[in-house]
Parts: C-alpha cells; structure tokens; sequence
C-alpha cells in the first residue's frame, strides 16, 4: 500500500458506488462534530457532492477517511513538471500507472512519507551508534536471544548441560532449552530480519516508519481532516520514547503499530461500503489485535476496551453482529491459534503464558511480588501503583513531544466536543490504561527500583500516546485556526517554541546518559576481547544470568561465542558447577569476570569492573588469601562473612581500611579454624600481612550460625548496616567453587591473577586470591 493512502471509500468504476455506513444506520454516536455546532468543523471541508464527480475515473488519494461524512477533506491537486510519455509496452503502463498514483497521494500524504523514512533512518543511526550493545533495558537480550534461535530454525534456544550456567536473562529450563518470558511473535518479526538481511536494523526502520505512516492513516480515519492526522504523525515522531524505542529490540513501539491498525481497521470495517470490503478491514482489525494480545494483552484489554464494546453495540443495532464478528473472528483464528499451540509447547498448557514460568509470583495485582526467584521480593500496594503511574506520567511530560500541552490541547478538544465516538473512546480507554497500571508491579518495578525509565523512557505508558496525538493534534488544529488570527498565532508560536525546547532538552539528555553508559560497555567489551586465544569468561554477576546487568556478556546462538565467532564464551558463576563448565571446554582458558551489582543503573553508577586468571588447585587442603576493603560511606558497622554447607561464621570488621584472613579449604566443611590470621588494618600502607599491610589487630572469634544451604562451596561477603538504620546489606560478594572428590580431596577453583580492570568507581572490595 502506498503510504498516505488506504483503501475503502471509492467511486466505483462505472458510476457505481456503496453505501457509506452513516447512509446505511444511525451511530450510536455522531460521527463528527455534533450537529448541533451549527457551523463545519475547524480545518474540514464538506465532501463534494458525487454528481459533481467525474465518471468512470480515478478514486480520490487513498488517504482520504472511509465514507466519513462532513469529515473528509477533498483530494488536494499538486503541482509539479508533467512527467515524460511513459514508454509503450508493460513496463511504460506500469510506470505510467505509478506516476499517476503518486500524484493521487496529497501534500500531508507525501510529506509523512518523508517523515517516516526520516524515523527508520533514525532508528537504524540510534541503533549503531548510540546502542550498539543493546540498552540499559536487558530486555532487549530476551527479545534478540528468541530471534536468533528462530532465525536458526529453533523455537527455543537449547540449555546446554548446566543448563543454569548459561542462562540468558529471566530464562526458565524446560526439557533441554530455555524458555524465554515474552512470546515469539515480535522476536519472529527480528528473526525474519536476521534470515533476510543478516541483521536485525531493517526490522527498526520499518517498525519506525510504520508508526508514522499507520498513525497518519488511523489520523485521517478518525479525524477526517489529514492536517490533522500529519499534525498526529509529526508529534510521535519528533517524541524522545518514540525515538529512543525504535532503536531498541523491544515490543513496546511494535505493539503501538499493531493497536492503531486494530483501531484502523475496526472503523474502516464499520465505515465501509460494501460487506466484503467492510469484512476484510475487520479480519486485518482482527489479525492485528491478534497478534498485540499475543505479545501484550493486559495493555491491549486496557485500552481497546471501550471502543471495543461501542463496536459491538453498533454493529448490533444494526443487525450485522455476526456479520462483523464472523470476519473478526477469522483474522483472530491465526494469531490465537499459534499463541495456544506456543503456551503448549512453552508451558504445557495452551492457556498459560511463559511469563510468570519462571516466578509465579511475577504478575498482576497487589501483594508480595518478585521478578526471579532469587529476587528478595516486594510488597506491592496500592501506594506504590500510585507512585508508579505517577512518576510515569512526570517523564511522559517530557518524553511525549508535546507532552503536558497537548493534555491541555485533548482536554480542549473533548471539551468542545470536537470528536466522534471513538475520539471520545480512545481517550478513555487511555485513562483506563492509566487506571489498570495502578495494579502492574513491573511498571513500578522500573520506576522505583530499577530507575531505567528515567534514560529509555516510560516506555510501559507508549500505549497513552496514541490518545495523546491524536486528541491532542486535534486541539492544537483548532487553535491554530482559531478566528481571531493574532491570538492563535502568539499562542501556537509560544506554544510551539515550550514544546521544541523542552523535547530538545529531553532528547539531548537521553542520548548524553546513554551514551555514557554505552560508553561503559564499550570499555567492558574491549577488556573482554582483549583476551588471549579461545576465552571462557565465568560471569560474577546478581541475580545469575548472562546479559544483565550489561548485554555485553550474553553468549550469540549455540554457544559459538559471545558474537558467533568462537573466541568468547561467557557462563554464569555459580559455584561447584563452575568446574564442570571448565571441564567441558578444555580447549579454552578460564577467567572470572566480577562487576558491581549496580554496573550501569544511572550514568553515575560505579561501572569498574576486573578479570581474573582462574587456577584449578587440588589436593587435601587448599589455602586462598581473603582480603575485604572499606564498607560504603555512611555505614556505622561491617562483617566479613563465610558461609558453606549451612555454616555462616560472622567476623565484625571496621568499616574504613582493610580486613585479611587466610582460608584454609578441605573436605569436612567450614569451620572456625579454617580461618586464621584474620586481622583488620587502618589503611597506612605497610608490610606483614597477606595483603601487603604490616600485621593489624586480630578479629578475634566469629559468630558461628547456621543457615539454609549445602555444598562445599565457600561464599564471601562483605556486609554493612547503614547508619540511617535499618539491616545489613551485602555490599559485595564472591564465591569460591570446591569441589569435594573421592579419597578426601578437593578441587578448588579459585583467581590466581589480576588481567585487567575498567570502568569508574571503587574496587569491588571482596578478593579471593592463591597465595
């Protein structure tokens, strides 16, 4: 389809022509302006009279709304050079008839062409440039993780044996793969990316264009006034979350297309002329809703609802319910059949969703909530989803071009009473959203706990947008065509500066935090492919996947390295099963990876990160040198803490300087007296100890406690309570795998070496060392 034009209300060839649905029933509500205005809308024409048409040829441009009356503009003629006499034959017809149909297209229409190539080249420019190793949002490793496998000809990607040691972000193990917690549907759309193109940015730029180009078109149909519907284009375009998200492998902005061809195709379909034409638009109304409930039902239940009800109401008044649900209904066959037969394969039940596979506990509601099972967990209230969409909304001001004047603008607009039903519809299915995310712990989630909506976006609120333009761009028409010109000029003109100012703002702070924190990743992947020969990374990260907290360690598809080409392979650091993926990769050389819990929340977050040479030692006992430094400013105590097999033994610490022991590791488990020469320093720089320090003061007995747990690995912590009060936290961790072997031996695998360290911030303070 060419972009600015849709099919539906035509001429007919030969003078025929359908009924439009206003000739055929009565709206439940006006479409238009309420008759009762007295005067044309602001910004339309009445249609021309089709007796005044001419016969037999060309429809009017395609962007025109469907059989809308009082509501469409006129096909608007352009100027331009008479194109040269098309050559004869098949090819000369085909141009001929090109030509002639871009010439159908009208101003508005060509202009959101440009517009949309102007936002796929963006996102392709965002995407290498800005985030070349994926974003803060390690989502995005789920999302291209699903697309690889798919593009390999495999549903799930395979879970390799320890299937938990190469787990990619959120990844639940079922039957010797993973199963990720999104559906295919929009990884499906990246692989078809992969498996023509090799890559994943054509998919961004057509997601991209088509958001302009199907919110120009939904513009036109539900406003039918195209200065409008451009108006609604531009201001998505130019919006920072639209500019960001189109640059990132998420299903945010695919959703935010498949709602407006849903919502387009549900009013073409009740506009049309003719059943069969009519039918058609509601099956592509009916695949696209589909496929958007497949990748994210909750938001599409929320905001299709009430438009949703005044099409059935509709279509049952007047007698075509079953007409209109039996073409539905066949668009929905395909998109609902392979969601039950994906939750079979995924879960075992064609009605559950992989979601919650992994933590039941991850869903809908108020209550004690949690994102893996490793997660602490939350309790959720009702006070925190209104701090959530709360603070949601507060960057939605300035992540949405326009942001709080267009509400103003939409609020206008409603008020007086500018819109049609589903106008009306639409903007209360976004308050709706906004209602029924009061409920959603994951938007909270990524507000108060995680805080990455403050450098990607609100992207949970994309859905909002679309209310937001196209209500919004309908106010901001009106006041620029206000009859008193001086005022409306001033007012658009301010109006128009606050808005370019404010989105400059937003966007020139976005790409300067993420590049700073694209910045970090940089540094952590040239340290990590400066690695000598075959590598095989073991990753000390929490909560234990691969691709968080940074999509540099994820591994590419069927674990041939991190970017496919052998050199690098990461697995997570987990304990005793540590050594079994040494074992089975004997051609590589084993290091560590350690990086801060918080790597990359915030631009100022510490990033400094380090990677040691690993060292398998055997024998009856093993000693390993331990040293913890300074406890976080503002802590008031410190312990040093070694837990095994269900024994935690608790040293206090200070909590400036440096603390040292020596372990002594062997087969009948942890004790008090595997630990000696344990003694604190006051930072002066001395000689003596294990550490370099001349020899401190003695730590003196440990707690001895008992705690869940088995194995004979040993954990060290640092933990510190803050002085505001409050329990000890773990500042930093690091486990040392033991393996206990027949005959009393053990295997102990451990850092022998410092390789290199980058990134800003203090040194992890927790080091494990050979002697």
């Amino acid at each position: 389809m060419s972009v600015g034009t849709a099919p539906g209300e035509r001429q007919r060839r030969g003078g025929r022509s359908g009924r439009g649905l206003c000739e055929a029933t009565d709206m439940l509500l006006p479409i238009g302006p309420p008759a009762a205005s007295g005067h044309v809308p602001l910004g339309t024409v009445p249609r021309v009279s089709r007796a005044n048409e001419p016969r037999g040829g060309a429809g009017p441009a395609l962007d025109e709304p469907s059989g809308q009356p009082g509501a469409a503009v006129p096909r608007q003629e352009t100027g331009g050079p008479v194109p040269p006499p098309a050559p004869t034959g098949a090819a000369g017809l085909s141009f001929d008839r090109l030509w002639r149909r871009a010439r159908e297209i009208s101003a508005p229409g060509r202009y959101v062409a440009v517009l949309a190539v102007l936002s796929a080249t963006a996102a392709v420019v965002l995407r290498h440039n800005l985030f070349p190793y994926l974003s803060i949002n390690n989502d995005e490793v789920i999302y291209l993780t699903q697309a690889r496998a798919m593009a390999g000809g495999h549903l799930f990607p395979a879970a390799p044996d320890p299937a938990a040691s190469y787990a990619p972000w959120l990844a639940a193990v079922s039957d010797g793969h993973y199963v990720l917690k999104y559906t295919p549907f929009v990884p499906g759309l990246f692989a078809l990316g992969l498996l023509l193109t090799g890559s994943i940015s054509p998919v961004l730029a057509l997601v991209a264009a088509a958001a302009v180009v199907v919110t120009y078109l939904f513009g036109v149909e539900l406003s039918g006034d195209r200065r409008v519907a451009a108006l609604a284009a531009t201001l998505l375009a130019f919006s920072p979350l639209m500019i960001v998200q189109s640059a990132l492998v998420l299903s945010y902005l695919p959703v935010l297309v498949l709602l407006e061809l849903t919502l387009l195709g549900l009013l073409r379909g009740l506009r049309g002329r003719g059943r069969r034409g009519g039918g058609v638009a509601l099956a592509g109304a009916g695949l696209a809703a589909g496929v958007a409930v497949a990748v994210r039902p909750y938001d599409v239940a929320l905001v299709l609802a009430p438009v949703v009800v005044w099409a059935l109401v509709k279509v049952r008044r007047d007698a075509r319910l079953g007409w209109a649900l039996s073409w539905a209904a066949a668009g929905l066959a395909l998109p609902a059949g392979l969601l039950l037969a994906f939750n079979t394969a995924a879960t075992g039940s064609p009605f559950r969703l992989p979601f919650a596979l992994l933590e039941p506990d991850d869903k809908l509601g108020f209550g004690w909530r949690r994102l893996y099972p490793s997660d602490g967990g939350h309790d959720f209230g009702l006070g925190d989803g209104l701090a959530s969409v709360g603070d949601h909304l507060w960057l939605l001001g300035g992540w949405a071009c326009g942001g709080v004047l267009l509400v103003v603008a939409a609020i206008v607009t409603v008020a007086r009473r500018r819109l049609d039903a589903p106008g009306y519809l639409l903007g209360l299915g976004s308050v709706l959203f906004l209602i029924g995310y009061l409920g959603f712990w994951g938007a909270w989630n990524a507000a108060e706990l995680w805080g990455g909506i403050r450098y990607v976006g609100p992207f949970y609120l994309m859905p909002v947008m679309i209310g937001l333009v196209h209500l919004g761009a309908r106010g901001v028409v009106d006041l620029a065509t206000w009859s008193r010109r001086r005022v409306a000029r001033g007012l658009t003109g301010v109006g128009t500066a606050g808005v370019v100012g404010l989105t400059t703002f937003i966007l020139v702070g976005a790409v300067d935090a993420n590049a700073t924190m694209t910045g970090h990743d940089r540094e952590l992947a040239g340290m990590l492919r400066s690695l000598p020969d075959r590598s095989l990374v073991l990753v000390s990260a929490t909560p234990a996947y691969l691709g968080h907290p940074s999509a540099v360690t994820a591994n590419g598809p069927d674990l041939d390295g991190a970017d496919g080409d052998g050199d690098l392979l990461f697995a997570v650091s987990r304990g005793v099963a540590d050594l079994k993926v040494v074992a089975d990769h004997p051609d590589r050389t084993p290091y560590l990876l350690r990086m801060p819990a918080a790597y990359n929340r915030s631009p100022q977050s510490p990033t400094r990160s380090r990677v040691d040479a690993l060292t398998l030692a055997t024998g009856r006992t093993v000693d390993v040198e331990v040293s913890v430094g300074a406890a976080p400013a503002g802590s008031r105590a410190a312990q040093l803490v070694f837990e095994a097999g269900g024994t935690r033994l608790s040293y206090p610490v200070p909590v400036t300087g440096q603390s040292a022991a020596r372990l002594t590791v062997d087969a009948d488990g942890l004790d008090a007296d595997d630990v000696t020469d344990a003694v604190s320093h006051d930072g002066a720089r001395t000689r003596g100890s294990p550490t370099g320090r001349e020899a401190g003061s003695p730590l003196g007995r440990p707690r001895i406690s008992t705690v869940p747990g088995a194995g004979a690995s040993i954990t060290v912590s640092l933990l510190a309570t803050p002085a505001s009060g409050g329990r000890a936290r773990t500042v930093d961790r690091q486990v040392l795998p033991v393996l206990v072997e027949q005959g009393a031996d053990i295997a102990v695998l451990a850092p022998s070496a410092q390789i290199d360290e980058v990134g800003t911030g203090s040194t992890l303070p927790v080091r494990i060392t050979l002697p």
